[in-house]
């Protein structure tokens, strides 16, 4: 039997939250934390979440909802997209990656990938991977 925190972070965890639209992802977090907390946004979308500690010390816990996102910039002929990143984050760290491509009828799971260095350029081996 799975415990109810394990289920959630996996609900959490399966929902798209690419950096300036995570806002599922944060309305599910919210939903959870009602069970124990108080719970309020702001106006930038950022949530909070207060326990009633009757003069215990304060601790504070902070955190990102948002994760990696990618927006398709070209689809080749043969199906391959190429994309662009959304947010911050180092380009290496996606290569071999699962990804899920969100479209108006639904995911379609995919996988990234780069040009074998066997393929490139001499110009393009002198660059960094992008």
């Amino acid at each position: 039997m799975r415990d109810a925190s394990y289920e959630f972070l996996k609900n959490l965890l399966s929902i798209p939250g690419p950096s300036g639209n995570e806002g599922a992802a944060a309305k599910a977090w919210r939903t959870e934390a009602e069970k124990f907390a108080e719970v309020r946004g702001d106006r930038m979308g950022n949530s909070f979440a207060t326990l009633g500690g009757g003069g215990a010390p304060r601790v504070m816990l902070s955190g990102h909802i948002d994760e990696i996102g990618l927006m398709v910039t070209h689809v080749e002929d043969g199906g391959l997209l190429r994309f662009q990143g959304v947010g911050g984050w180092d380009p290496q760290v996606l290569v071999g990656q699962r990804v899920l491509v969100q479209t108006k009828n639904g995911e379609v799971p995919g996988a990234s990938a780069r040009r074998p260095s066997t393929l490139w350029s001499p110009t393009s081996a002198k660059r960094s991977p992008r």
